[in-house]
């Protein structure tokens, strides 16, 4: 009885440590650690990927630098990501798989994966987006949101 608990224990402690550790999330920060800077990037893709999920393009384009806000077509570049225009793409799910940020500290990007339907069609995509931010010394993060969606 005892070397059957035993067993158990070693396999569930087992279990424990491999969805600990082999999961998305584990993976997500290139280099290991978590610093403020990968924080705040992972938030504002989250958040860019939201409003484009519920189509608020406007706020959408705020991720980028005030100079390019005037100029950016979100809808525009979503066409030519994902092949379709925005008002026949549900995006059903998005995760952030990884953030990096360079050396310098002055560049990151973020690898997420999507889950998308195409309105009126039974058609479902599963694109991988990379999107790009660098650090600007009077705005913070910004992302470079025309080489994100290219």
């Amino acid at each position: 009885m005892k070397k059957i608990l035993l067993v158990f224990g070693i396999l569930l402690a087992l279990a424990v440590f491999l969805l600990a550790f082999t999961s998305r999330s584990s993976v997500r920060y290139a280099g290991g650690s978590l610093t403020g800077d990968s924080r705040q990037i992972e938030t504002y893709a989250k958040k860019f990927l939201e409003d484009i999920q519920f189509k608020d393009f406007q706020t959408a384009a705020s991720y980028h630098s005030k100079e390019d806000r005037k100029t950016v077509d979100i809808p525009n570049l979503i066409e030519r990501l994902f092949g379709i225009k925005p008002e026949f793409l549900n995006i059903m799910r998005f995760d952030i798989v990884k953030v990096q940020i360079d050396s310098t500290g002055k560049r990151a990007r973020v690898l997420c994966h999507s889950v998308v339907k195409i309105l009126n069609s039974n058609e479902i995509k599963e694109p991988e987006i990379m999107l790009y931010f660098r650090k600007d010394p009077a705005e913070g993060w910004v992302m470079e949101l025309q080489s994100s969606l290219r």
